[in-house]
């Protein structure tokens, strides 16, 4: 097998970031990256790690990176990332080295069954053999690309076989041409763009693409829109979007619309979903998945959602809808995480997520991005590294400690891109979500929920030759170069 032929044509199909962890079996694959002129390469010891960084990459870029790693269980790191990636609709390309077919089932060295290793967590998967023809391994590959843009995007894995010598005094380059694929623009059905509805609200779950076209579809309606903070239409602030909008339902609101039209993907409150039972709900998404937690989605519409707001008509609506809404929006609040202008926002999972969805509506910020599909805390700083060098952005992650606790080693990657990561690791020494839960009431609450600790981060900055800030604020500036602030507030924000 040519692993040339290979790097090659994703390059050919846009993916020219290579994510790598060493290992011996993929160093064909290591070897084509270093020799192609137009690849980009990271490199990071860790394979759960590097396989976050590049689930963040494709979360920035809108498109995929490539991970590249041996065989064994540093295929089976990738697992976690694999998820999240199925889950957020990330598009991602996996590359598993492998043993070629007379080492396996014979208990050599390093060698477990990697075929169709990810499951049902892949859009598609190959297993590519140690020989085959130039034109077959360029058109797998152009498959694998265009499984993982698809509709939904995701990960897909290309298990490649490589025989012995890994290390050749002369790598056969041979450039291709990209194999073309398009995709085309879903319409809307034409008996949902006319309704009759005078008192409608537009609900904008978590998006990845351009809000703008919704928000300019309220304007035009006079509908109030409930934007969680994943939803990016905070960064285009309107008179139609409800301030605090968790709050206000949480109080009791005794509006009620005659129509909800819920676009993008699930939503980090849940008081939205607990809410009005028998309003129809009319689900508009360009992605066949369903979202629909609660059971109460009535009408799913799958199209193109700049197609479909362009069109779509609801007669004459209530003149005071709005404004009595207008009058619930709360006061946008002094939040204590400051964005520096030109940045973008990771959110950890458990309270910082649940505090930014409530509060947060910085101006000048580039984004708002969380690993929400499956909602772990595994991976975030890797995952904020590459979100940073795929948005070509500084990013400001804030995470909890448990969060930086479990990914520790991905703090070098900090240090790897081209632009900053200012972390800033909210220490509640201990989970603190569970409070929040009834088993906070259980007398063994402290030792198999909260897990309390003493620790600090200073001496885990200085390891990692990372600028630190402890404090009870946080800066406003933002460093020039990667750099770890421990913050420990007063008091919790979920508290308040």
């Amino acid at each position: 097998m040519s692993a040339f032929w290979i790097v090659d044509q994703l390059i050919q199909q846009g993916v020219d970031q290579f994510c790598i962890s060493p290992g011996s079996r993929s160093t064909p694959l290591a070897l084509a990256v270093a020799e192609h002129p137009k690849a980009k390469s990271v490199v990071h010891f860790d394979e759960r790690g590097i396989g976050f960084y590049a689930l963040g990459y494709g979360m920035g870029a809108k498109k995929a990176a490539a991970v590249i790693v041996t065989s064994g269980t540093a295929v089976g790191n990738l697992m976690p990332s694999v998820m999240e990636a199925n889950h957020s609709f990330i598009p991602m390309i996996v590359l598993s080295a492998d043993r070629p077919s007379e080492l396996r089932d014979c208990s050599a060295n390093q060698a477990s069954d990697q075929v169709k290793l990810f499951g049902h967590q892949v859009r598609w998967q190959c297993d590519l053999p140690a020989h085959g023809s130039e034109t077959y391994f360029r058109t797998q590959i152009a498959q694998a690309t265009f499984y993982a843009a698809q509709n939904p995007p995701g990960p897909v894995q290309i298990n490649c076989q490589f025989q012995e010598p890994f290390y050749p005094l002369q790598a056969e380059k041979r450039f291709g041409k990209r194999i073309e694929h398009h995709f085309p623009r879903l319409c809307p059905p034409i008996e949902s763009l006319r309704v009759n509805a005078r008192r409608g609200l537009v609900v904008i779950g978590r998006l990845n693409q351009d809000p703008r076209p919704i928000l300019e579809m309220a304007e035009r309606l006079r509908w109030p829109v409930f934007a969680d903070i994943l939803s990016q239409a905070r960064l285009y602030p309107t008179q139609e979007q409800i301030v605090g909008f968790d709050a206000v339902l949480k109080r009791g609101c005794a509006l009620e619309p005659d129509m909800i039209l819920y676009f993008g993907e699930r939503l980090v409150s849940k008081s939205f979903y607990s809410w009005h039972p028998h309003i129809p709900i009319t689900h508009v998404s360009p992605y066949p998945v369903l979202q629909d937690p609660a059971r109460r989605v009535r009408t799913r519409i799958q199209c193109d959602l700049e197609l479909f707001c362009q069109q779509f008509h609801a007669g004459q609506h209530d003149e005071k809808w709005l404004s009595e809404w207008q009058k619930l929006s709360m006061a946008k609040e002094e939040h204590p995480l400051k964005i520096p202008r030109d940045s973008a926002v990771f959110l950890g999972n458990s309270m910082p997520i649940r505090d930014a969805d409530r509060g947060l509506y910085p101006e000048g910020a580039m984004g708002f991005y969380c690993n929400r599909g499956l909602s772990g805390i595994d991976g975030n700083i890797a995952t904020a590294a590459g979100l940073a060098e795929g948005l070509q952005k500084p990013v400001v992650a804030w995470i909890g400690d448990q969060a930086c606790l479990h990914d520790l080693n991905s703090l070098p990657l900090l240090k790897k891109g081209s632009f900053p990561v200012q972390l800033v690791v909210e220490n509640n020494y201990g989970g603190q979500i569970f409070t929040r839960f009834p088993v906070s009431q259980s007398p063994h609450f402290e030792k198999f929920w909260l897990a309390s600790h003493q620790w600090g981060f200073a001496g885990i900055a200085q390891m990692f030759d990372l600028p630190f800030i402890k404090s009870e604020t946080l800066p406003e500036e933002r460093l020039e170069v990667s750099s770890m602030i421990e913050w420990t507030p007063a008091c919790s924000l979920s508290s308040l």
